[in-house]
């Protein structure tokens, strides 16, 4: 399967230099033809370009970022000149070009990303813009479209003209983890690392597949190190039996895989960061995480299942109370929630406000992806409704400093690697959670009935 791939890629790739430069093509041919060199000549001639193509080949297989670094220049220039050409059918089809076409003024930037600044047409809007985005992606083949007003008058239309977060690639575990304040736990679109903030309680939604494993085993692998020398105590909850997180469970302080341990779990951490609260008012603002304080990670695979779908509704209600007490109260003295869900709605998960980071994986519609992101990051070309199923872990986030959703991907995690970074980086604490106990505080009392107060008042 994979040979068949490499041969179909090779063959548009020689299809796409004929159709690129056929006069430049054709020159060459011509010429060789013409001079008609010896065999031996012709034939290292020919190895010469065998063996440079190979190569080349190989170097954006192996090492995808560094190929792109040098050869964005002559494919800056190419793919410039696909948009000025595509341009005039593009503003046509969306209408944009019914008192005028809307000029192109700049085209800089280097590859993978393009900056393309428009001038519209007096009544434009960039809502226009940003309604012409889809078409434009889909003339150009790019893999995203963005726009944002620049000044008063111009649009910049941010295009992202090649895909570096197609291939995955291995997530990984270091012992050394200095810095608790954000971590890698991957690539972003730019091709930089992407690095996720551990302080703000993180909701990472997305559909079956799209994912959230990758995600959820990538921030346990960089905090391995911390959970190792036990500045980190991890606390996982999984109610699919412990599917997910008793493959890596010696990370793990605390496992939960049933509702009742899950609320137990939950409950005990809500006493733990009373007690600490109790210790630093007045005296300390911040946690800072140490041996003797470390910082409570909680991470839940399925939130959902927790406080939506339970059947047992009190559990359900203490867990929801537990969670956010722990949101609402944990941050300051080092209790962090990372929780995964399939289903958005505010309905499924009601304290979702709480959750002040969010990453949005492959989702159903556009709706959804604003209920994770919102509105102004779906309108901005987050489109999380439209990341494909064959790159799981590919995600949109916000980041903190409110600019633009940024597009990411996760490090993939196998059986194998969980295990094996289970095994080399296992907690040296565990913790003991008191068995739950029934909670009558909090109930509503049953209203008499109609009856009964009726022969009260009679008596």
């Amino acid at each position: 399967m994979r040979a068949l791939k490499e041969i179909r890629s090779w063959g548009r790739s020689m299809l796409g230099v004929a159709r690129w430069q056929p006069g430049v093509l054709v020159v060459v041919v011509a010429a060789v033809w013409l001079a008609r060199p010896p065999v031996p000549v012709l034939a290292t001639l020919a190895c010469g370009v065998v063996a440079t193509a190979v190569g080349l080949r190989c170097w954006a297989l192996t090492r995808p970022v560094s190929f792109g670094r040098a050869t964005a220049l002559p494919r800056t220039w190419w793919w410039r000149r696909q948009v000025r050409e595509v341009w005039p059918d593009v503003a046509a089809a969306r209408g944009l070009d019914v008192h005028g076409l809307p000029e192109l003024r700049t085209i800089a930037g280097l590859w993978p990303h393009l900056r393309v600044t428009v001038r519209p047409v007096r009544g434009q809007m960039v809502e226009d813009y940003e309604a012409a985005g889809p078409a434009l992606q889909t003339a150009l083949g790019v893999a995203r479209v963005r726009c944002e007003p620049r000044g008063f008058r111009d649009i910049v239309l941010h295009l992202t003209v090649g895909d570096e977060l197609r291939r995955p690639f291995p997530a990984t575990a270091r012992a050394d983890v200095l810095d608790l304040s954000s971590l890698p736990l991957g690539r972003t679109e730019r091709g930089e690392t992407w690095r996720l903030s551990l302080g703000p309680h993180t909701l990472v939604a997305g559909s079956s597949g799209a994912g959230k494993g990758s995600v959820f085993w990538s921030l346990a692998f960089a905090l391995a190190g911390a959970v190792f020398d036990g500045r980190v105590l991890l606390h996982g909850i999984d109610l699919k039996g412990g599917m997910e997180i008793l493959m890596g469970r010696e990370l793990f302080s605390t496992t939960a895989t049933d509702a009742g341990s899950a609320v137990a779990s939950l409950e005990h951490l809500v006493t733990l960061m009373r007690d600490r609260n109790a210790v630093y008012a007045g005296k300390v603002r911040s946690h800072r995480a140490s041996q003797d304080e470390p910082l409570h990670v909680v991470m839940i695979d399925e939130l959902a299942a927790l406080t939506a779908y339970s059947t047992e509704r009190d559990l359900q209600r203490r867990a929801e109370a537990a969670i956010n007490l722990l949101c609402s109260q944990g941050r300051a003295t080092g209790f962090v929630v990372i929780a995964c869900l399939q289903d958005p709605r505010k309905e499924v998960i009601p304290s979702r406000g709480l959750f002040t980071q969010t990453v949005g994986l492959r989702l159903k519609d556009a709706s959804e992806t604003a209920m994770v992101l919102g509105d102004a990051a779906a309108a901005t070309g987050a489109s999380c409704h439209r990341i494909t199923r064959d790159v799981p872990g590919t995600a949109y986030v916000v980041p903190e400093d409110g600019g633009p959703a940024l597009r990411v991907r996760a490090g993939y995690a196998s059986d194998d690697a969980i295990r094996d970074v289970a095994q080399r980086f296992a907690t040296p604490v565990l913790l003991d959670v008191p068995p739950l106990v029934s909670d009558d505080l909090g109930r509503r009392p049953r209203r008499p009935s109609r009856e009964t107060s009726t022969d009260q008042e009679a008596s």
